[in-house]
């Protein structure tokens, strides 16, 4: 049965059980398969990689700890002049058995998200990005212009693009949000409706817009939005 969402810390909450923790991953990247498979990226695509990047931490972690607590000599191997010693930081049942699930889990998590980055490329491929007339020197606020061919209705969402300074890098921010629909025709253009954007919102006479045109149909709110948001931002941040 498939597990829909998976707890941040769900190899060390619960019942420390190797054999129950790869059970309920193995659930979890079964639903997340599942999605990919019908061209949902978003949210299992995120979460995998907050997944991974949070079970690679736990594992540097626990490794660090390792290195830095004393040990105790238990033995001397005379025939390879080695020194032998435990660990007093953690019992070795659970040590042992974290380190088990982490070994399990990484290259699971770590092949799934790369099934979904395969999907992403190929959605991204099939995508058509680019400003509509010229660009202005403002761009943090404007509009994307999102269609799918061959359904004439464009979908118009306002975005706010944001850079907040932060003590080693940047942190950059794009809000985006739904404003109406228009239906793309010979005599509505993409160019008419951008003009008629800048007449109903006149605080931006010169509005920042792009246009996202994707050659093959995926799920709007799951796949091409996020794809374009990020296209989007790339080409903000450029």
């Amino acid at each position: 049965m498939a597990m829909e969402s998976l707890p941040l810390n769900w190899v060390t909450e619960g019942t420390l059980d190797a054999e129950y923790k790869k059970y309920i991953l193995l659930a979890y990247l079964q639903h997340c398969r599942q999605r990919f498979g019908e061209t949902r990226l978003y949210p299992p695509l995120a979460e995998l990689v907050e997944h991974y990047r949070h079970l690679t931490g736990l594992k540097q972690g626990m490794e660090g700890l390792q290195e830095r607590f004393p040990r105790d000599l238990t033995g001397l191997d005379i025939k390879r002049l080695e020194m032998n010693y435990t660990s007093g930081i953690m019992p070795d049942e659970y040590s042992s058995t974290i380190t088990e699930i982490l070994g399990f889990a990484l290259p699971g998590i770590s092949d799934t998200i790369r099934e979904g980055r395969d999907i992403y490329e190929f959605v991204e491929r099939h995508i058509e990005f680019h400003p509509v007339g010229i660009e202005p020197i403002y761009r943090h606020e404007g509009f994307l212009l999102v269609n799918e061919e061959p359904d004439p209705d464009v979908y118009i969402y306002s975005f706010r693009y944001s850079i907040i300074p932060g003590p080693e890098e940047n942190m950059r921010g794009l809000e985006l949000h739904y404003l109406l629909s228009e239906r793309r025709s010979i005599a509505n253009t993409i160019e008419q409706i951008k003009l008629s954007l800048a007449k109903r919102f006149p605080e931006l006479p010169n509005p920042a817009t792009f246009f996202c045109l994707s050659r093959m149909h995926v799920p709007l709110a799951e796949t091409l939005l996020p794809v374009t948001r990020r296209m989007l931002m790339k080409r903000l941040a450029a």
